[in-house]
């Protein structure tokens, strides 16, 4: 695939015209063929829907196992002589308005008879084409598919879908050769702007289309071979109120940790793979107060924006040629000079941990995410090597929120108040029977020492019904998108703003 697509580049670096037609819709023919999902027999059919109108997804039960089966749209010549005139026009189109735009510019009038016949199956194979990802192209599509991973070893592709992720791993009928999975790689590591040969058999990065994508080459250091894993983030970014909806925590919860950050509190984020630490992130910056800043800083670019002024900083790696390698240690220390009011880091690994505590101290919020199964646990990990935070500094964390995931349903298992002594105080917890406790504001009141350092508990009450039932009322309205939702918090906190004008004015 990879050859074929490098001689596709090559025809584009002459001028169309003098490019030789028929041997271009053979290299066309090859792409397709070589590229085709496997026919299969479709079993006891769980789910079926379509993508774009053009792909069919079939989720199957075989002999108790899941599968997910792609149906392509058929093809013949016709098809692959239009996909070849069409794209030797346009090789950028990325929807049919494009593609359309492209035919009525052209004097073909075979090519446009062709196309009033079966335009969407034309569209299809064009944009898998032009894609690039070739046999990937229709699980890049899907926006239910979470996971994409194959090795050389494995034939065949599977996924983690999301409304299967209590599953895991499902088979595809995507089969791919050794050879091709080769192929793909050094496909994916084109996009990702990366090299990768027998001497760099590893590389990682985002896509310009936001995937992150993990590979190794040949036997180097994977005994399977080549081979890659693909991580595709939500189409849109998870908002609080779209957890809150999916039973992830309650409103109460989302209350209080809202107030925690309201007062430039500092919340670690822990809990074990895919648990969900990331998306509960993303969904406390869209609780962010409209006017203020923030700074994210990641290795590598998942988090989708905040309703505050957003600042994202990623780290750069330079694996060939000139340039200077930024860690997120420097990028910590820059952003101090930022004049933000609140840091944000994608994943705490190493030293910048300490930095992000000196950063409470100095009046910042804090948000941030440590893989760790506990709270014991990432306390532990901060206060060890390579890590090495003083005891004594570690109160400078206000809470730690512990996520699980049982069977592929993400939710918040525990929230912990650090103490001085490192003692962690229970403030909520899940519990399989009575869900998330405690359910009263007044009760959790009784439990937070933080919170009631800083406000008298009737008016911290006060604030905690007002924001469960602000929260709960755009949860049933169904407020789920992040431009709605800022637009809620905007009128918010100009509705408190005029109060407390109101109550100066009166006062005076």
């Amino acid at each position: 695939m990879l050859s074929k697509m490098f001689k596709l580049f090559t025809y584009f670096s002459n001028p169309i015209n003098l490019i030789n037609m028929d041997r271009f819709e053979d290299l066309i023919k090859s792409i397709i063929i070589e590229s085709r999902v496997e026919p299969v027999k479709i079993v006891k059919p769980i789910e079926q829907y379509t993508i774009d109108d053009e792909i069919k997804v079939v989720v199957g039960n075989r002999n108790g196992s899941l599968e997910y089966i792609v149906v392509e749209p058929e093809y013949d010549d016709e098809i692959i002589y239009a996909v070849s005139r069409i794209y030797a026009i346009n090789p950028y189109c990325e929807d049919l308005v494009c593609i359309e735009k492209t035919i009525a510019s052209s004097n073909d009038e075979r090519l446009r008879q062709i196309f009033s016949k079966q335009p969407l199956n034309i569209a299809y194979y064009y944009k898998k084409v032009a894609s690039g990802y070739g046999s990937l192209y229709p699980l890049v599509k899907d926006p239910y598919i979470e996971e994409i991973a194959s090795s050389a070893d494995d034939q065949y592709v599977s996924i983690i879908h999301r409304k299967y992720s209590w599953y895991g791993w499902m088979k595809t009928n995507i089969k791919v050769s050794e050879k091709g999975i080769d192929r793909i790689v050094l496909s994916l590591a084109r996009k990702i702007g990366k090299h990768l040969s027998y001497t760099h058999p590893v590389a990682e990065g985002l896509t310009p289309e936001g995937l992150r994508i993990s590979l190794t080459y040949g036997r180097e250091v994977s005994r399977k071979g080549s081979s890659f894993v693909i991580r595709k983030k939500p189409i849109s970014p998870w908002t609080i109120t779209k957890l809150i909806d999916s039973g992830t925590l309650s409103a109460l919860i989302a209350s209080y940790l809202w107030l925690v950050m309201e007062f430039r509190g500092s919340i670690l984020i822990v809990g074990g793979v895919s648990s969900g630490k990331t998306t509960l992130l993303q969904s406390l910056l869209t609780l962010i107060p409209p006017s203020r800043r923030v700074v994210s800083i990641e290795d590598t670019p998942e988090l989708m924006g905040s309703t505050g002024y957003w600042d994202p900083l990623v780290e750069r790696v330079v694996s060939v040629g000139e340039g200077v390698n930024i860690d997120m240690y420097s990028l910590l220390r820059f952003s101090l000079r930022r004049r933000a009011d609140y840091l944000v880091v994608g994943e705490v690994r190493g030293v910048e941990a300490r930095l992000l505590v000196q950063a409470s101290r100095l009046g910042h919020g804090v948000l941030a995410t440590l893989h760790a199964e506990s709270a014991s646990s990432a306390l532990e990990r901060l206060i060890s090597p390579p890590i090495s935070i003083p005891k004594k500094l570690l109160s400078n964390i206000w809470c730690i929120v512990v996520m699980e995931n049982v069977h592929g349903i993400r939710r918040v298992k525990n929230v912990y108040e650090v103490g001085g002594d490192l003692k962690q105080y229970e403030i909520f917890r899940y519990s399989p029977t009575k869900g998330f406790m405690p359910k009263k504001p007044d009760d959790l009141v009784e439990k937070t020492v933080r919170l009631t350092s800083i406000l008298e508990k009737e008016i911290l009450i006060e604030e905690l019904v007002s924001r469960t039932a602000f929260l709960e009322k755009l949860v049933s309205r169904g407020v789920f998108g992040i431009d709605s939702l800022s637009l809620e918090l905007n009128n918010y906190y100009y509705e408190m703003l005029e109060g407390e004008v109101l109550q100066v004015e009166h006062t005076t």
